[in-house]
Formats: structure tokens, C-alpha cells, sequence
């Protein structure tokens, strides 16, 4: 007599016919492999489109003007102008997420902005690059009246690493 019992010998026999007849896996691995892929190209256009990085700037910034408590100053209300007008901008040429990268880049500039004041410059310089002469006009305004040591502006500077 055997210690096996008859049941797993049937089982044996029904699950191995089973096993044999399912094939190579390797089509199940290039499937998963394109899903991934298709993921990564959709998930790439998503994220290189303007509005996704202007809203990314925007929820960085507010998260950090938040933990000051300054939600309702002027250069949020400034920044906004900015961040619209570069939307609009991107959206009328046909830029894609990296061109807008590459025109908010001065304000990520941890060497050239010191102060407040450098900080609206480069809002000057970001408004001239997109040709809104109003928007720049109205930032030089402001880049002359605004305080060195407004907490704010520290707390944006403290962020950016300056």
C-alpha cells in the first residue's frame, strides 16, 4: 500500500495535462511590458503639458505661503498674474511643459535672487520673455516699493535655497 492517497494521484493526473497545456509565459510578460510602456507615454504627455506645471508651481507655492500664513498678500496676487499669463502664453504658441520650465527658470535662480526686489526682476524678466509689457510694467512698479525683510518673501526665498 501506498502512502499517497488516491485523491492526489486523480489530482495529480487532472492538474498535470492542465500545466503542460498552458503554454509559454513569455506572452504574458510582453503584454505587461507594453501596458507599461503605453502607461509611461500617457503618463509623459499628462505630465509635459503647461497647465500641469503651472499647477505644480502654483500648489508648491501656496503650500509654503500657507505654513507662513500669508495667503492674501500682493505677491501671491502677483505671482498668480504671472503664472496666468504664462499659461495663456504657452497655450496660444503651442509650448509644451519643458518650455515652460525653461521660462520660469529665473525665479528658481538661487544665485542671482538675494531679495525681494531680485525676485520681482526675474518676474520682470519672466512677463519681457513672454511679451506682456503691462505685466512687466506693473512688476517694476512693485519691485520698487516692495520690503527686503517681508516674511513672505523670506519664506520663498528659504524655499527656492537662497
Amino acid at each position: 500500500m501506498s502512502d499517497v492517497p488516491v485523491s492526489v494521484t486523480a489530482a495529480a493526473e487532472v492538474v498535470q495535462p492542465v500545466a503542460e497545456s498552458s503554454g509559454s509565459i513569455w506572452g504574458y510578460v510582453a503584454g505587461g511590458i507594453a501596458l507599461l510602456v503605453l502607461a509611461g507615454i500617457w503618463g509623459y504627455k499628462k505630465i509635459n503639458k503647461p497647465a500641469f506645471i503651472i499647477n505644480q508651481v502654483r500648489k508648491r507655492n501656496m503650500k509654503e505661503i500657507k505654513k507662513l500664513g500669508i495667503e492674501n498678500s500682493d505677491f501671491v496676487v502677483d505671482l498668480d498674474k504671472l503664472l496666468d499669463s504664462v499659461l495663456e502664453f504657452a497655450n496660444e504658441n503651442g509650448k509644451n511643459g519643458g518650455d515652460v520650465i525653461k521660462l520660469l527658470a529665473p525665479m528658481n535662480d538661487s544665485k542671482r535672487i538675494k531679495t525681494a526686489r531680485d525676485m520681482y526682476q526675474a518676474m520682470i524678466y519672466i512677463a519681457n520673455e513672454i511679451k506682456d509689457a503691462s505685466l512687466a510694467r506693473e512688476f517694476k512698479n512693485k519691485s520698487k516699493q516692495v520690503k527686503a525683510s517681508s516674511p513672505l518673501m523670506a519664506g520663498l526665498l528659504k524655499r527656492a535655497g537662497i
